[in-house]
């Protein structure tokens, strides 16, 4: 079996790689030429565990080069994992056209991979990243894969119409599907990730590395979990008989302050709330509702379920994955 990821040193992409590589796949990676900290980081601990994908610099946003690489691979499935989230990922500075390039860019590179599938690799299952952002305007506070979409964040326009891509070619053959991810976290997660701010901070406050955390607040709620078990339900999601969209989520809420306090716990910190600092001028929106989701569908139709739990979620993250003692 083969298989290709897009975005393989992200969190995601790199779960994905490390559990397709022990069930025996070829796994093949698209990835950038010149990769950031943390990619650089996810891409030492692949290449540690000796399990590394066959690395291609294709460009997703490039029909013609996605058209020739889907051909050269001929993979079994593929896990479209890559996305620009936010507009500061832009190198413009203006805010325009940073929402353009982010709409645009996510848009293109699902469809390029859709389309070239519908044309020379019909035999093909592949599974898509949507979010939870898709209902970030949504009055509903328990979210299922009935609700109505409704969003308020350019990322999440970008992954609700992406959605429907994935229904049109799904409509027209092609096995494909999304799974709305819900929060999901690992010792991978980026440094501008308030999981990863938080846990990596209170570490380098015990080694004397800085002296506080600056976070934009502490009451938003949240619904956590792991990345490799979120990973598990996307391979489940391309062995089913037929493609569908599944919500992946936990369905439990925590809030970050919960989250702050859990780690110090575990690290042993007393009286945390004196290396917090907050800065509501970091908050760049504030979400209508509050974002939990129902993955009843999945675990009734796949018996997918998540096994990592909170305190052990915070565990896996303080521990960098258990290669450091606290």
């Amino acid at each position: 079996m083969r298989a290709l990821i897009t975005g393989v040193y992200g969190q995601d992409g790199s779960y994905l790689c490390e559990q397709l590589r022990d069930q025996g796949y070829e796994v093949h990676g698209i990835c950038h030429s010149v990769l950031s900290d943390t990619s650089k980081r996810i891409r030492r601990e692949l290449e540690i565990e000796n399990k590394l994908p066959i690395e291609h610099y294709e460009s997703l946003y490039d029909y013609d080069a996605m058209e020739r690489l889907i051909l050269h691979i001929q993979p079994d499935e593929i896990y479209h994992m890559a996305a620009i989230h936010n507009s500061a990922e832009s190198a413009d500075n203006n805010l325009a056209r940073q929402e353009c390039q982010l709409l645009r860019n996510n848009i293109t590179a699902t469809q390029n991979i859709l389309s070239a599938c519908s044309q020379i690799s019909r035999q093909t299952r592949i599974a898509t990243a949507g979010s939870c952002l898709m209902f970030d305007y949504s009055d509903t506070v328990f979210q299922n894969e009935a609700t109505q979409f409704e969003a308020d964040s350019m990322y999440g326009i970008a992954k609700i119409t992406e959605r429907q891509l994935v229904e049109y070619y799904r409509h027209r053959g092609l096995y494909a599907s999304m799974a709305i991810l819900y929060n999901h976290e690992s010792h991978r997660r980026g440094e501008r990730f308030v999981t990863r701010k938080i846990s990596k901070g209170l570490r380098d406050i015990i080694n004397g590395k800085v002296d506080s955390i600056t976070l934009g607040g502490i009451d938003a709620l949240k619904d956590w979990g792991y990345a490799g078990d979120y990973m598990k339900a996307m391979r489940l999601m391309l062995k089913a008989d037929e493609p569908k969209d599944y919500i992946l989520a936990t369905g439990k809420l925590h809030s970050i302050e919960e989250f702050v306090s859990e780690c110090a716990k575990q690290l042993h910190v007393e009286d945390w709330r004196k290396y917090i600092k907050i800065d509501e001028k970091m908050i760049s929106r504030k979400i209508k509702g509050t974002l939990r989701g129902d993955a009843s569908k999945i675990r009734q139709e796949l018996g997918w379920e998540p096994e990592m739990d909170f305190g052990q979620l915070v565990t896996e993250m303080i521990t960098d994955g258990g290669r450091i003692r606290v």
